[in-house]
């Protein structure tokens, strides 16, 4: 497969199996906390609900299903994020430059999708010493043209995923699918 991430400029090529299955459960290592089911339960309540965010009013979306290879891409992401004690923007790895939707293809979401059909990969930081509500992280990414947009996109795979740092708590939302 071949993926374009315009959002980057980058293109890139993985194997994959058209028998591919997407994890609906935590993989080995990457458990998802009970702080992350709260969180993806939260921002499902807000997809349900629709919004009006800085680039225009969205209809309601349906929830995001958790998926696991997403949640272990955010994971490490985020993993990176705390130990380096900083965000890093426009979300690329300080440690080999990899962008998100190469992070997640390398963590393991590798669907097949329909011809001609475009790929949508997202993803949201958030940190802060004291944000662990997801009322206050969604609200923080509310407030951003792209991070709300990303709240409402239409695609179904996803998840959020906690990590603390010295330097505070770091959210990491991932979405992809077409």
């Amino acid at each position: 497969m071949t993926v374009t991430d315009a959002s980057y400029g980058v293109t890139f090529t993985y194997n994959t199996q058209k028998s591919f299955v997407v994890s609906r459960s935590a993989l080995p290592d990457f458990g998802q906390s009970q702080a992350e089911r709260e969180m993806l339960a939260a921002i499902n309540a807000e997809r349900a609900r629709g919004g009006v965010c800085p680039s225009g009013v969205f209809p309601a979306a349906a929830p995001l299903q958790f998926e696991g290879n997403l949640h272990k891409a955010a994971t490490l992401y985020g993993r990176e994020l705390a130990a380096s004690g900083k965000m890093e923007l426009p979300h690329r790895s300080r440690v080999d430059n990899r962008v998100p939707s190469q992070r997640m293809v390398d963590a393991g979401y590798r669907p097949v999708p329909p011809n001609g059909i475009q790929w949508v990969f997202g993803e949201s930081l958030a940190a802060g010493m004291n944000l662990t509500s997801p009322a206050e992280v969604i609200a923080a990414w509310k407030g951003s043209t792209s991070h709300c947009a990303a709240l409402f996109e239409k695609v179904l795979d996803g998840t959020a995923a906690q990590v603390t740092g010295s330097a505070g708590t770091y959210w990491v939302l991932n979405i992809a699918g077409w």
